[in-house]
């Protein structure tokens, strides 16, 4: 048996908006069949899923995902379903720090995972039958007897739109029509995605190559927030269906896919912390706990396990010198993979220190979590500790039986912390069975990019950005295995178990430090947005987008000077 290309021929680079061929044996050449299409009427992907439950709650992939149903009430009560530019003129915040600063990248580079679609023995597909070798469409899905007719053709709708309204008004009968169509086409796009899914964990290579041509022609990276998040799930698989059949498959991504960039990382969650809540709500409420932690405290050590640009410091240090007593030495040991990032962060600290008159010391580790010593961190006697983890640990699930995060654990105790501060992604992405893996990412980063909707604007470069980053995410945990699979979110009773194996207990978040990341979140105006608690009174702290947990924050300290420091009760 020869290999069979898998051609991905949607990829724009960041220079020049030229389609170019991904295949390993065919030269770069533009193609037209797989266009990035206007942005057609918001239908939340939320909803899409919800809807597409009751036509999947047979299959075993989706069994876990639709049986938690989503009402299309709380979608009314945000605007989802209204006008796209009323709807935006009601909900949208003006914030120039997130979009004036990264608009300069128009195009993404993105990698659609459009195979071959011309499958032997596939011409005519009819509902409910299966043809030898050829995938069974189901009667919800759109049949007909040439293939591509079960593509929709969004660019003639806009055009139609275009030329019969120049005004852009569109009538309320227009617009539900529009939405009506759209929402069909997201079950659509739904609904050969987990078949495409299905066919992957049964190993039917030939079904798995007919829907990811058919997905990588449906969706778009630029469409509405269900095409963007199949689009990506739909990568996702391609990269899947080459590593389980290299005999059959063959793939040659570009560069920026498979190698992760730090600076557009950086450069993706400087934006996101402008525009949404996520990282303010982690930085802050963990700051507001470190500052319970260091009353009274002259010298303090805030060991970051991934400082990164150290953007949850500066409105620490603010906090510290504006104490009536502030401590009088303050180091922060950062620790990363890019010696050059931590210069530039701790050049920025330690002159934003020296403005408030706050006795300051940075010092960098470069090296990998799991390698860092005990001698590497220069922990001093009369040091009021602190250790910093916010979503770094689950890197480490990936041994058998936790050796790696044991021995991390291990290596924090060894500090003797007052305290240890920990933030973790609020999903079961860890989970042995792919299948369910599958379904737990797909309900989760719906949510994520209901949210990112709700934030940018369709044709933002930040918006790309930002999904990128995530796509990067979505990748990982749903084609890659063993030690290459580091995506492995757990929830938050898993992680108690773990931190409770590894010495450590739960020392919870007071009233006002709940309350105020609670007030935190009305700065964004956006009732979608709530804070819950985990785990009983407050032990830790969640942040939710509508019904979907998205992270937990909480507090832990060694188990046997738990009770020795009245700084480590929650009251």
């Amino acid at each position: 048996m020869g290999t069979q290309r898998l051609d991905l021929p949607c990829s724009f680079t960041r220079k020049e908006a030229a389609m170019v061929s991904l295949s390993l044996e065919r030269p770069a050449e533009s193609r037209g069949s797989c266009s990035f299409r206007p942005r057609p009427v918001t239908i939340s992907s939320s909803a899409i899923i919800a809807q597409t439950a009751s036509w999947e709650s047979r299959r075993e992939i989706g069994r876990e995902l639709w049986n938690r149903k989503r009402s299309f009430k709380k979608f009314h009560q945000c605007g989802s379903f209204e006008d796209p530019d009323i709807d935006r003129a009601k909900k949208k915040r003006t914030n120039s720090s997130g979009e004036g600063d990264y608009n300069d990248e128009k195009k993404p580079s993105f990698l659609a995972g459009q195979f071959q679609a011309g499958t032997s023995g596939c011409p005519n597909i009819k509902s409910g039958s299966s043809t030898s070798g050829c995938p069974n469409i189901k009667s919800d899905s759109s049949s007909s007897s040439d293939t591509h007719g079960l593509s929709p053709n969004l660019s003639e709708d806009s055009s139609h739109n275009e030329e019969g309204n120049p005004s852009g008004e569109v009538s309320g009968f227009e617009s539900s029509v529009k939405r009506t169509k759209t929402e069909h086409e997201g079950l659509e796009l739904m609904s050969f995605l987990i078949e495409c899914a299905q066919a992957i964990s049964s190993s039917n290579h030939t079904a798995a190559n007919f829907y990811l041509a058919r997905l990588g022609d449906m969706s778009s990276p630029t469409g509405t927030s269900i095409q963007r998040l199949v689009a990506y799930f739909t990568e996702a698989l391609a990269f899947r269906a080459a590593k389980k059949w290299q005999h059959i498959f063959s793939i040659a991504p570009p560069r920026e896919l498979t190698e992760m960039n730090d600076n557009d990382e950086a450069v993706a969650l400087r934006i996101l912390n402008n525009v949404t809540p996520i990282i303010r709500f982690i930085h802050f409420t963990l700051n507001e706990r470190l500052l319970t932690a260091f009353e009274g405290k002259e010298r303090i050590h805030i060991i970051d396990f991934d400082i990164k640009q150290g953007l949850q410091w500066p409105s620490l240090l603010h906090s510290l010198a504006s104490m009536p007593n502030p401590p009088t030495h303050v180091r922060v040991t950062g620790i990363g993979e890019s010696k050059q990032e931590l210069q530039d962060t701790g050049t920025r600290l330690a002159g934003l220190a020296q403005a408030l008159r706050l006795p300051f010391e940075f010092h960098s580790v470069v090296d990998r979590i799991e390698d860092v010593r005990l001698w590497m961190l220069h922990v001093k006697e009369n040091e009021c500790v602190a250790v910093n983890c916010v979503l770094q640990l689950h890197r480490a699930l990936y041994a058998k039986n936790h050796i790696v995060l044991m021995a991390m654990l291990g290596l924090i105790r060894s500090t003797n912390p007052s305290i240890v501060l920990m933030a973790e992604t609020e999903a079961e992405h860890n989970e042995l069975r792919w299948e369910k893996r599958f379904a737990n990412a797909l309900k989760y980063y719906s949510a994520v990019f209901d949210l990112l909707d709700y934030s940018f604007t369709g044709d933002s470069a930040s918006r790309i950005k930002i999904e990128e980053m995530f796509a990067r995410k979505i990748r990982n945990l749903v084609a890659y295995e063993g030690v290459e699979r580091i995506e492995r979110h757990e929830r938050f009773d898993q992680w108690r178990g773990m931190m409770e194996d590894g010495g450590f207990r739960c020392v919870g978040f007071n009233e006002r430090e709940i309350i105020q990341s609670k007030l935190l979140l009305k700065m964004y105006n956006c009732e979608n947005y709530s804070v819950d608690k985990e785990g009983g009174d407050g032990f830790g702290l969640t942040l939710k987008w509508m019904d979907q947990s998205l992270y937990t924050v909480s507090a832990w300290a060694p188990m046997e000077i738990g009770g020795s420091s009245s700084a480590l009760q929650p009251g």
